[in-house]
């Protein structure tokens, strides 16, 4: 399995946090977010690649064992197209974390194991419980397989997934029709099923208050085991 950061964008409604660095490479108590990510990934993926844009002659240097996948034009673009660039370089399941997200090593463990239950069959893709409407959504059937995603009414996107080799050239064919869009439209057009994610294990940065609420979270806790066929 080979793990993918979606690290190419600025991050906007950061304002001018971002103004020198990607939203990925910003620090919370002294580390970057990448660096708790490559962290988390570290034991777990036979391999990084970071798909870099905004400010990347900034950042390249600082990915350590990872590599760089620099997406020209990345302002015309969405994740659809860092993701699809990705899927294209590597060869093997992809373990796909967005750039603001943080889990604890527990989540990745649960998701890897739910993938390896399904064989590869299906890819899987991290929510989280309850049913919302103000961020990005999945919409699952009661077996557990994602049906819609989208600004919709729904458990919403954790920002964490696996995309199985099995459904490489299904997922880029999707990605490639939505290139400025967002990269989980690939999940209810190719067998996915949703895997819930504990709401403590998880921090999405989306905004400077959200790095100071970081700031007072972390460590995150482990995450809570979950019988499968809730998931």
């Amino acid at each position: 399995m080979h793990g993918v950061i979606l690290a190419a964008g600025r991050g906007s409604r950061m304002n001018e946090v971002t103004d020198d660095a990607p939203k990925a490479f910003l620090e919370v108590s002294g580390r970057t977010l990448y660096d708790r990510q490559r962290e988390t990934l570290a034991d777990r993926v036979d391999g990084i690649t970071v798909v870099l844009g905004y400010e990347a002659t900034t950042v390249r240097d600082h990915l350590s064992s990872a590599d760089a996948l620099v997406l020209d034009r990345w302002d015309e673009y969405d994740n659809a197209e860092s993701l699809r660039r990705a899927l294209e370089r590597v060869d093997d399941d992809v373990l796909v974390l967005n750039g603001d997200v943080l889990v604890a090593p527990s989540v990745l463990d649960r998701l890897i194991r739910r993938y390896e239950e399904l064989d590869g069959e299906y890819n899987v893709v991290g929510c989280l419980p309850g049913v919302q409407e103000e961020h990005t959504a999945i919409r699952g059937d009661d077996a557990g397989n994602v049906v819609d995603y989208g600004e919709i009414r729904g458990h919403r996107h954790a920002g964490i997934g696996i995309v199985s080799r099995r459904h490489h050239d299904a997922a880029t064919d999707v990605l490639a029709g939505n290139r400025t869009g967002w990269y989980p439209h690939l999940y209810p057009e190719t067998p996915t099923k949703r895997v819930f994610v504990q709401p403590d294990a998880h921090i999405e940065i989306n905004r400077p208050s959200d790095l100071e609420a970081a700031r007072e979270r972390l460590p995150l806790v482990r995450q809570v085991e979950q019988d499968a066929g809730k998931s």
